[in-house]
C-alpha cells in the first residue's frame, strides 16, 4: 500500500470475496464508499447489494466492451474486419449493449451492471476502455517497451497505424471515482482519456518516453499473421463519449495519454529488470506473446526490402 495512504490512516485487509462472510467482515459496520474493481458477474453484484444499508454508495468498474452495434456485434466475438463492431463515434452511455448472461466476459459484465442498477444501492457503474498505468495487470504498452529493450529499430503497424481504440489512464479513472464518491447516485459513466491517440501516436509516445527511435512500416491494410498486429488493433474506431461524466459530476481529465505513458513505460522497465517478463507480466504474456515473433517479422521486412539482410 502506498506510504501516503498508510500515513493517512488507511488499512489493508486481504479478503477472498468467494469466501462466505469475508467481504462482509471487512466492511464491518459499514463504509461511505465501496469501490469494486473486479465485479465480473451478477453474483458479485448481489454480494454488494446484500451489504445494503451498510454502504453509502458503490462504484463498480465495468468495461466499454459491453457495447454492441446495430447488428449485435461486440468486441467479444470480433476476430477481424468482417465481424468487428461498427459503433458510433463517440459511443454514448445509451448505446445498446450485449444482453446479460453467462456466455462471455461482456455479457457477464452487463448482468453485473443491471443487478446493481436495479437495486436500492446508489451505484455508479464506470465503463473504461484500454486501461493503462503502473501495476496494470494487462500492460498493453509492453508491446512497445519490450521492442525498445530488445533494440528493435523497426515497428510494423496494421492499417497505417491509424486505428483508434480509446485509452483510459488509471489517474483519470481514479479522478472519476473520486468525484462519484462526493456525488453518490445511480448512473452509468464512460471513462476515457481526452483526445484518444491513434496507435501510431501511442508508438511514438512510448518510444519518446524511453528515448528510442524506430522506422515506421505502416501496412495499408490489416496485419499479415502476427506482423503488424498490436494490442489496440481496431479496423474501425472504438471511442467513447465522456460528456455525461462532465455534466453529471463536473469531471475534468487530470492527464492525457501522452503525459501518462512515460510513467507506465518506466514501471515496465523496472518490473522486468531482474525477472523474466513472462513471470513479471503474466497477463501480458498470455495476450501479447504471439506479437513478439521477431523471426517472422524480420522475414517479412526482408521480403519487403527485397533483401535477405536481417533487421
Amino acid at each position: 500500500m502506498p506510504e501516503e495512504l498508510r500515513e493517512a490512516g488507511a488499512r489493508f485487509i486481504a479478503v477472498d470475496r468467494h469466501d462466505a462472510g469475508s467481504l462482509e467482515a471487512a466492511v464491518g459496520e459499514g463504509a461511505d464508499l465501496l469501490v469494486d474493481v473486479v465485479p465480473f458477474t451478477a453474483a458479485d453484484a448481489r454480494q454488494l447489494v446484500a451489504l445494503g444499508s451498510g454502504l453509502g454508495s458503490v462504484v463498480a468498474i465495468s468495461s466499454a466492451s459491453v457495447y454492441a452495434d446495430a447488428a449485435g456485434r461486440s468486441l467479444d466475438e470480433a476476430t477481424g474486419v468482417d465481424d468487428f463492431p461498427q459503433l458510433p463515434v463517440p459511443i454514448g452511455e445509451r448505446q445498446a449493449t450485449v444482453p446479460p448472461g453467462d456466455g462471455t466476459y461482456s455479457t457477464r459484465k452487463v448482468a453485473m451492471e443491471q443487478t446493481l442498477l436495479e437495486s436500492s444501492l446508489r451505484a455508479t457503474v464506470v465503463r473504461p476502455c484500454a486501461i493503462h498505468g503502473p501495476e496494470t495487470s494487462l500492460a498493453r504498452e509492453w508491446f512497445f517497451v519490450k521492442r525498445v529493450l530488445d533494440g528493435r529499430r523497426v515497428v510494423v503497424l496494421a492499417h497505417r497505424g491509424s486505428g483508434r481504440f480509446h485509452t483510459t489512464s488509471v489517474a483519470n479513472l481514479a479522478e472519476l471515482v473520486r468525484l462519484a464518491a462526493h456525488r453518490p447516485g445511480t448512473r452509468v459513466l464512460n471513462a476515457g482519456d481526452p483526445s484518444p491517440p491513434t496507435v501510431l501516436e501511442i508508438a511514438r509516445a512510448a518510444g519518446s518516453a524511453l528515448d528510442h527511435t524506430w522506422a515506421e512500416v505502416l501496412l495499408p491494410g490489416p496485419e499479415e499473421g502476427s506482423v503488424g498486429d498490436h494490442p489496440w488493433n481496431a479496423p474501425y474506431p472504438f471511442v467513447v463519449d465522456t460528456v455525461e461524466s462532465e455534466i453529471e459530476l463536473g469531471y475534468r481529465p487530470v492527464t492525457t495519454y501522452e503525459r501518462a505513458v512515460g510513467r507506465t513505460c518506466r514501471w515496465l522497465v523496472d518490473a522486468t529488470r531482474e525477472r523474466d517478463w513472462r513471470e513479471a507480466l503474466p497477463s501480458s504474456a498470455q495476450h501479447l506473446g504471439p506479437m513478439f515473433d521477431y523471426g517472422t517479422e524480420d522475414a517479412f521486412l526482408a521480403r519487403l526490402a527485397g533483401t535477405a539482410v536481417a533487421v
